[in-house]
């Protein structure tokens, strides 16, 4: 029998802290150019986590970024599973749907 799906918001806001407590600074709403890390609530996936560097970056760093967006993912995952969180890949995001 699966769990009762948990309150989105709820759910989110859970994500939110386990994530700030690990040191990350987390946004509510969607990346901007300003880059970094968004928690956010799709109602047709789940909580949506995910990462992107700053826009407006050239030369040798945007080579960088593909590496560093799968450690960052990586971090991501990590520290959601070990929190006890159900997580799956969708689309180069993290979809985030409750406790496993």
């Amino acid at each position: 029998m699966n769990p009762a799906p948990e309150d989105a918001s709820a759910l989110a806001s859970r994500v939110r802290h386990e994530l700030e407590n690990a040191g990350f600074t987390v946004e509510r709403h969607p990346l901007h150019t300003d880059g970094g890390l968004s928690v956010r609530h799709d109602p047709a996936r789940g909580v949506v986590v995910s990462w992107g560097p700053a826009t407006g970056l050239g030369g040798d760093d945007v080579a960088r970024f593909p590496t560093i967006r799968n450690v960052v993912r990586l971090a991501l995952w990590t520290i959601l599973a070990e929190a006890g969180y159900q997580v799956r890949e969708d689309g180069g995001e993290m979809v985030v749907t409750g406790r496993a």
